[in-house]
């Protein structure tokens, strides 16, 4: 009899083989997706491109470089003051694109170079300038003057145009009787004397049109141009005017209606010489000032008795 122990298995079919002797093998490498190389490629080149915008970005000047030239913007304007001229105020600039929010005049001309000696207190500006600035450029912290220039508004008001009383006095400006400091109006002022009809150098110059002259002057150096060619326009006397007593022309001989009492004379012709004057002329007067006068002598026709006529005749 056998014992009670578990009787014996047969043998089962074979198990896998065993380890290899010698070194581990290397493990197998996963096999990474194309699509992440390409992402990763495409996001560096977004880098790259970041990187190279911001620097072409930096390297952009944000105004005009190097030496003020004509057609540059400045960021001021020029705007009459009341009465005042905006030729009188000389402001100090920055240079700006002419694009950018901040430009409101333009240059025209220049007129001292940064660092020159100085510009003259009447620079002689194109027809049509608004002002005159001093523009920065940079160089000023080595001891130079900022570069002086006349510019026009980008936008109107202009106060360089003719006869409107601002900027540089010329052809279509007009002036009062005394011009000591460049006392340019606008030519719809009641007390304009007379409009500009020419700026030259010498009074010979001065046109056929022209009945007075005045010489501007200047504290800072010459004045180019200096002598103004007056014509009829304003409280200048011309033919076909009537004139008050000259004995009260404080200032200058005053008009008056022909028709009213004041009306004294009337002017037929004004001329160089007494032999000019034309006929049904009675009386003459002459300019104080001969060189000032182109035409020195006016000639009048009498039309009332005058002040001291009267006078006289309640003597007698």
């Amino acid at each position: 009899m056998y014992g009670s122990g578990t009787p014996p298995q047969p043998p089962g079919p074979p198990g896998p083989p065993g380890p290899y002797p010698g070194p581990t093998p290397p493990p197998v490498r996963a096999k990474t997706s194309p699509w992440v190389f390409v992402v990763a490629a495409v996001g560096g080149v977004f880098v790259l491109g970041a990187v190279i915008g911001s620097v072409v970005l930096a390297s952009q000047p944000s105004a005009p470089e190097g030496t003020v030239k004509a057609d540059q913007c400045i960021g001021v304007r020029f705007d009459m003051q009341g009465k005042q001229s905006s030729y009188q105020q000389v402001p100090v600039a920055e240079r700006v694109f002419c694009d950018d929010p901040k430009a409101k005049a333009k240059v025209v001309q220049v007129v001292a170079e940064s660092g020159s000696a100085g510009m003259s207190s009447s620079p002689d500006c194109p027809a049509g300038a608004d002002g005159v600035a001093r523009v920065r450029t940079g160089e000023e912290t080595q001891g130079r003057t900022p570069t002086a220039v006349c510019a026009r508004n980008l936008d109107g008001p202009h106060p360089g145009d003719p006869g409107v009383g601002g900027a540089m006095i010329g052809v279509g400006d007009c002036v009062t009787s005394s011009i000591a400091f460049g006392s340019e109006t606008p030519c719809t002022d009641k007390e304009s004397y007379a409009k500009v009809v020419a700026r030259v150098d010498t009074a010979k110059e001065c046109p056929s049109t022209a009945l007075e002259t005045m010489e501007l002057k200047s504290f800072g150096g010459d004045v180019a141009r200096p002598v103004l060619c007056l014509g009829g326009q304003g409280l200048i006397v011309t033919s076909g005017e009537c004139i008050q007593d000259p004995k009260f022309a404080i200032g200058g001989l005053k008009t008056a209606s022909c028709d009213s009492e004041q009306a004294v004379a009337k002017v037929l012709a004004r001329t160089r010489t007494e032999g000019e004057c034309p006929k049904g002329t009675t009386h003459n007067l002459e300019a104080e000032d001969k060189e000032k006068a182109l035409l020195p002598i006016m000639c009048v026709k009498k039309l009332r008795p005058t002040f001291d006529e009267r006078i006289n005749a309640l003597g007698s």
